[in-house]
């Protein structure tokens, strides 16, 4: 059973791509098909949250309207903070799925049960996956993921 599910942002929730405004701000694309399947995990008790690389407005913005559990930015060590994360909801490794799409992601494998990679991640993450996902980052990848966790 899973219990805590932790996802990247850039390349997982987004395509990938960041986009600068007029004034420098950071526009990101967010899928609401992830909304959903996040929300539906959520109200099963599943606690849902990001740990990402890099800091956003976007993504603290997307964090809130979508009520989720956490979300750790500008992280350099991510497999600390899953073990931690773990540590303070009181969750087993084998009950931890983490979602990525890059060559950071890959210190996680130790901290989570279960390691999901989208399907245009880095060929270093798709080495050492349990799962390559077929949607790739940015077109509703928690989709396919609740699909999976239930069996569908």
């Amino acid at each position: 059973m899973i219990r805590l599910i932790i996802s990247d942002c850039d390349g997982v929730l987004t395509d990938g791509k960041l986009y600068y405004g007029a004034e420098g701000e950071v526009l990101k694309v967010f899928n609401v098909k992830d909304g959903t399947a996040i929300k539906a995990l959520m109200s099963e008790g599943v606690k849902f949250g990001v740990v990402s690389g890099r800091g956003s407005a976007a993504l603290l913005r997307r964090a809130e309207e979508l009520g989720l559990d956490f979300c750790q930015m500008n992280i350099g060590d991510k497999a600390e903070a899953v073990a931690a994360l773990r540590e303070q909801y009181g969750v087993a490794v084998h009950e931890t799925l983490f979602v990525g799409d890059d060559t950071n992601d890959c210190v996680v494998r130790s901290e989570c049960g279960h390691l999901y990679a989208v399907n245009d991640a880095a060929q270093a993450l798709l080495e050492i996956c349990d799962v390559q996902l077929k949607t790739k980052g940015g077109a509703g990848v928690f989709k396919e993921v609740l699909k999976r966790i239930h069996g569908n």
